[in-house]
């Protein structure tokens, strides 16, 4: 049993080291919207159970329970904040890759550049040989 929560231990951190610079997921720009809105939608309802909360237990005389729907509003605000931080890591990864992929546009360059580069002073190389070698 002790092997089994061991391979198991290690399969779940194996799988939660990922390389930073892998291709994100075709959702990912998907997933950053809807982590948006799903936040802005935690957000409003838990802002509004709160006023609401709030409205009822000062200005009216039916008292609802407070303590329970305030810790409600916060859940829902976790929740929010829970999300919002999750489109954040999303967009924080698409800008991660893309920066990822434009560094390497630039190497690609610079390499193609050294390789012309090495080229022409290997021609200019062997012009000058030829050069020499029909003066002599």
């Amino acid at each position: 049993m002790k092997k089994i929560a061991h391979w198991l231990l290690e399969k779940a951190k194996k799988g939660m080291r990922t390389d930073p610079f892998t291709t994100p997921s075709r959702r990912t720009k998907l997933s950053y919207y809807f982590d948006n809105l799903v936040s802005m939608v935690f957000y409003i309802m838990g802002i509004y159970l709160m006023l609401m909360d709030l409205y009822q237990e000062l200005f009216t005389a039916n008292h609802t329970d407070f303590l329970g729907t305030a810790l409600m509003a916060l859940v829902l605000l976790l929740g929010g904040l829970l999300f919002r931080w999750s489109a954040y890591a999303n967009l924080k990864a698409i800008n991660r890759y893309q920066h990822y992929l434009k560094q390497q546009s630039i190497e690609q360059q610079q390499a193609l550049r050294r390789q012309e580069w090495l080229k022409s002073a290997e021609q200019g190389k062997t012009e000058l040989e030829q050069k020499l070698n029909h003066k002599e």
